[in-house]
């Protein structure tokens, strides 16, 4: 009988490389020279300034 040789980990090696592909994509620059990650980045920060914003109000 042959037996079925079990292909274990191949998933994770797939996996680090499309993650490794996704962070490169957003380590280039797109507008105005920054990269996307400069951009989720504020984004991120200007949403958590709001949302500070917002609890702090009296009520």
């Amino acid at each position: 009988m042959k037996r079925i040789r079990r292909l274990r980990g191949q998933a994770m090696h797939e996996y680090l490389v499309i993650l490794a592909i996704v962070l490169g994509v957003f380590g280039l620059p797109a507008f105005d020279g920054k990269p996307l990650l400069v951009f989720f980045a504020e984004a991120v920060a200007t949403g958590f300034a709001r949302f500070l914003a917002s609890i702090s109000l009296p009520l």
